[in-house]
This record gives C-alpha cells, sequence and structure tokens, in this order.
C-alpha cells in the first residue's frame, strides 16, 4: 500500500532511508483526463450542505518513469456544488484533492489558499494548481490509475488565519479514472566504484567497492586527473566480483608521483572510475647545520656543512646575533649539489655572533641554524672555561581523534531538501617539532552510497570549523571557512609559517548533509578522511 508519509533515519557512516518515495522522474510526457463526478457535500457548522456535480482536469508529467519515483500532478477543477443561502465575500479557502491509487492506498494533493465569493447563485471555483505527486513502488510495466475519492475545502473568514470549518464532498456516482502512470521498463542498473581513503602515499592501498557489476575479473588502471593516460603499470589491484559485488584492494605503484588521478575498474565492457589523490610524506623541515669549528674568537673561520635543502638552489650562509640581527658583510653564497649538501666557509666578524644560519630564500623560512660560541679575549689570571653544549631535538606533528564513527541526526521526507546534522569528532593537533615551519589540516569525504544505486554527492557535505589552542600554543593557528568539504577535501585548521611554531590544538567542526528532496530510501555510508601536512 502506498502511504505518502516518508521517514529518514541517519547516522554518519550508516544512514537509514525508508519510505515509498523517490528520485524525480525526467520524462517531458504527460498525460491528462477529465471527470464530472456527482458529489454530495456536507459542512458541520455554516450548513452548506449540497449535491451536484463538479469537472475536474488533471495531468501528470512525466506520465511514465521508475517507481518509487515523483511526477509534477496539475489539477484544475470546475465550480463546486456548495451554494450557501447568504452571500459571504472575501472567504479563504484551502482545497484537500484526495485519490485513490488502483496500485492500493491513496494520496492528497493541497492547493494554495485562494479566496472567493459564494452565495445563493454563486458556487466555488477554485484555481488550477501543481504539486508533487509521490508515485509508490510497483512493478514494472504496472499503470498506476487516479480516481477521486473526495474534495473537501477548509474555510477561513477574511482576516483570520485559522479555519473555522471544513466543507468535504464525496464522490456518489459517475465517476472515473482520472491520470495514470506507466511504471517503465526495468533497466539494468550502471555499476558503481568507490575508494578509500581519498589520499594515499605512493605505495599505499585503497578499498575498492561498488554494485550492479557484471561477472568477471576486474583490471584496474591508474589515469591522469582527466581519466586519460590510464597506465595499469603505476598500480596493482586483488579485486573480485560476487553477485555483483566489487570488493578487494587496489595498491598504488611505489613511483607515483604527488598528484591528482582517477583509479579505473574495468569489467568485461563495463569501466568506471573513482578520484585518488597521491602525496608523499615531506618532513617539515629536512634542512640541517654542523659547524666546524662551534666557538672561537673574533676572526674565527667557520666551516658549515648542510643538508636536506632543495637540490641545485641557492643558499645564503651568514652569522647574526641573539636579537636575530644579521652581519651581513659577512654573508657567503653556496650552492646545494644535486643531493640537497653544501659547504660553505664563514668568517665571525662580531663578538655578539651566537648564530650561524643558511637559508634559501632572504626571508629565513627555508632556513636552518647551529649555534656559535664567541670566546671571550684575554680572560682573568686563574680563570677556567668549560664549554657546555646540549641538543634539543624536535619532536613529531601528529594527529589524534576521540572516536572513529559520527552520528547525523534524523530527518522526515516532506518533499523539500533537508539537512542531517551532527560534530566532528574532536581532532588534537600536536605540534612538537620547534622550528618556524606550519602546518594544515585537511578533510576529504566520499560520496554517500546506500549499496543499491542510491548516491548523495560528496559536494553535499559541509562543516563549519572550530579552533581551539592550547594553553601557551605559540603557532597562530586559526580555523578552516566554512562549506562543502568534497572529494577534492578543505582545510579544516591550519597554522602558518611564523619565528616560532608548535603547540597543542583541538579541532572541532559542526557537520551538514544536505539530503535533496526526493532522495532514493537506503542506508547510506561514506568515509571522511583528515590528514595533516
Amino acid at each position: 500500500m502506498f502511504k505518502p508519509s516518508k521517514k529518514v533515519v541517519a547516522t554518519f557512516g550508516v544512514a537509514v532511508i525508508a519510505g515509498s518515495a523517490g528520485l524525480v522522474a525526467g520524462a517531458p510526457m504527460a498525460s491528462a483526463a477529465s471527470v464530472n463526478p456527482d458529489l454530495t457535500c456536507t459542512e458541520p457548522i455554516l450548513n452548506w450542505n449540497k449535491s451536484g456535480k463538479q469537472t475536474f482536469d488533471v495531468s501528470l508529467t512525466p506520465d511514465t518513469g521508475s517507481a518509487p519515483g515523483t511526477v509534477q500532478a496539475k489539477v484544475d477543477a470546475g465550480e463546486n456544488p456548495l451554494r450557501p443561502d447568504t452571500p459571504f465575500p472575501g472567504i479563504g479557502f484551502v482545497g484537500q484533492y484526495t485519490f485513490t491509487l488502483s496500485s492500493g492506498g491513496e494520496v492528497t494533493l493541497t492547493a494554495p489558499q485562494f479566496t472567493a465569493d459564494i452565495g445563493p447563485t454563486q458556487g466555488i471555483n477554485p484555481p488550477e494548481f501543481t504539486a508533487d505527486l509521490a508515485i509508490p513502488q510497483a512493478a514494472p510495466g504496472t499503470t498506476i490509475e487516479l480516481t477521486l475519492k473526495t474534495f473537501a475545502l477548509d474555510v477561513y473568514l477574511p482576516g483570520q488565519t485559522s479555519k473555522i470549518t471544513t466543507a468535504t464532498c464525496q464522490v456518489t456516482g459517475n465517476n472515473g479514472v482520472v491520470a495514470s502512470y506507466k511504471v517503465a521498463d526495468s533497466t539494468p542498473q550502471e555499476p558503481t566504484l568507490t575508494t578509500t581513503p581519498g589520499q594515499v602515499k605512493p605505495g599505499g592501498a585503497l578499498t575498492v567497492a561498488g554494485t550492479n557489476w557484471p561477472a568477471g575479473t576486474p583490471t584496474v588502471e591508474l589515469c591522469d586527473a582527466s581519466g586519460n593516460a590510464c597506465d595499469a603499470a603505476k598500480v596493482t589491484g586483488a579485486l573480485t566480483v560476487t553477485d555483483g559485488a566489487l570488493a578487494g584492494t587496489a595498491t598504488i605503484g611505489a613511483t607515483v608521483a604527488d598528484g591528482s588521478y582517477q583509479l579505473k575498474v574495468t569489467v568485461g565492457a563495463k569501466s568506471k572510475t573513482s578520484n585518488v589523490a597521491v602525496k608523499a610524506d615531506v618532513p617539515s623541515n629536512p634542512r640541517k647545520l654542523t659547524l666546524n669549528p662551534t666557538h672561537g674568537p673574533v676572526g674565527t673561520e667557520v666551516t658549515v656543512n648542510g643538508e636536506g635543502y632543495t637540490p641545485d638552489a641557492s643558499v645564503y650562509v651568514i652569522p647574526t646575533n641573539a636579537a636575530q640581527q644579521p652581519d651581513v658583510p659577512g654573508l657567503v653564497m653556496a650552492k646545494a649539489g644535486a643531493d640537497g649538501k653544501f659547504t660553505a666557509k664563514v668568517k665571525v666578524n662580531k663578538a655578539d655572533t651566537t648564530l650561524i644560519a643558511a637559508s634559501e630564500d632572504t626571508t629565513g623560512t627555508l632556513s636552518a641554524g647551529a649555534p656559535f660560541t664567541v670566546d671571550g679575549v684575554n680572560p682573568p689570571t686563574g680563570s677556567l672555561k668549560q664549554d657546555v653544549t646540549g641538543t634539543i631535538a624536535g619532536g613529531a606533528l601528529t594527529i589524534t581523534q576521540e572516536n572513529a564513527g559520527i552520528k547525523l541526526s534524523d530527518v522526515t521526507l516532506n518533499g523539500t531538501e533537508q539537512n542531517m546534522t551532527g560534530a566532528l569528532n574532536t581532532v588534537t593537533v600536536k605540534d612538537y617539532r620547534g622550528g618556524s615551519t606550519g602546518w594544515t589540516l585537511t578533510g576529504a569525504v566520499t560520496d554517500f552510497t546506500n549499496g543499491a544505486g542510491g548516491t548523495i554527492a560528496a559536494e553535499k557535505f559541509s562543516w563549519t570549523p572550530k579552533l581551539t589552542p592550547g594553553e601557551g600554543s605559540p603557532s597562530q593557528a586559526v580555523a578552516g571557512s566554512a562549506g562543502p568539504i568534497g572529494k577534492t577535501g578543505a582545510t579544516l585548521a591550519s597554522a602558518p609559517n611564523a619565528d616560532v611554531t608548535g603547540g597543542t590544538f583541538k579541532a572541532d567542526a559542526g557537520l551538514s548533509l544536505a539530503v535533496p528532496a526526493y532522495q532514493a530510501p537506503g542506508n547510506y555510508s561514506a568515509t571522511l578522511t583528515l590528514s595533516i601536512s
């Protein structure tokens, strides 16, 4: 039996949509019919009780398509037989049209409120209107016929917002089918393909899944971002198809360069692609310096050895003091080799020198430094001196989360787009590296799928980020912008490069999934992947 109400129960990761309505059909055709049944109309308060005939014209657009589905119904009713003994000008009415469905059940269409005069010689003539009509589940090839059951009018006095009564007209004879809908013959569903996570390192593995695949042995290729230049040598796959379900893993080649790609799966004549990002882990600041010697009087020549610099880059090597004021006359230039290493000789000319730095740019953001101590001149007789050194090693940049699953709010389908809302499990960023390099925390989400062909695009999933810094954290971190997350990802939080960075931060976000008005029912799932670099 068709039920016009639809219930949506949703979780992030597992979303259940139960009900009878589905996606909007798109065929341009329409069916139309007209009936002129006998009506008996009653009204309990004003005593507008009359019998007579009324014409009803109904057309459906489209008049054929899938089931469940949604069509547009256009309804034009003629003059109603209600005739009160006293004239009533400017009365407000809301029409309620109830139809019986040949497939079982019934449906009611509600017209917009209108104003009309009514009296002994003037009946109510409702204006034409259109409304969405939900087609229930039915077998392919079935014809669903609509027959008028009742026509009711809610009555409003002039200037009032609450109805005072309802006049109901029952069909008592000379009725017929006013519209029909032909359920299209079933067609094979197209295969679906999902890959998780959305970003992997070279040599990393993807979980591959899909539905509606033909029997056969799957093959995999890695294509460029536009789906071209596909190469089977860049990926290996261990995939199977069982009763139409595709499953297994695909491993990206260890030498694949960073970038955006599409993973292509082919079984027989069917192929599908899914977006994949490849990004290698890059140390936040791989540059290191060693000095020989590490101390000496003014005029000491120091051999500076550097590593981790950009191959073939020009490097500025310069002494500096505790106030980070460089000794510009003491600047020397060096050039990194193909291995990122260089050697340079720098002369210490000032007694306040505390550090020797080497940078690839004049701002010092692509730099490393090593301490240098200037020895005292003519120390007092009998004094002793001991050099004290120690090493502080930088820690790691890490992220953790409190939980792995997110529950979104429940919604009920009502013919309009709605939002399922929730909250991101708190993500804690710990930056113990020291130095001057910032970081970016991003997220990317896959399409929501229900395993039966239903899909809600990843771009429908959005967030409103929030960031709380821990006490004493030096980095000036900020939350990302509110908006869609999508497959290509969005920023949850970030910290810029600065003279001093580090700290602990808690990142949160409000979540929202926009559910289309007539989304297909089923259990939906998606994966949100968070990455920091």
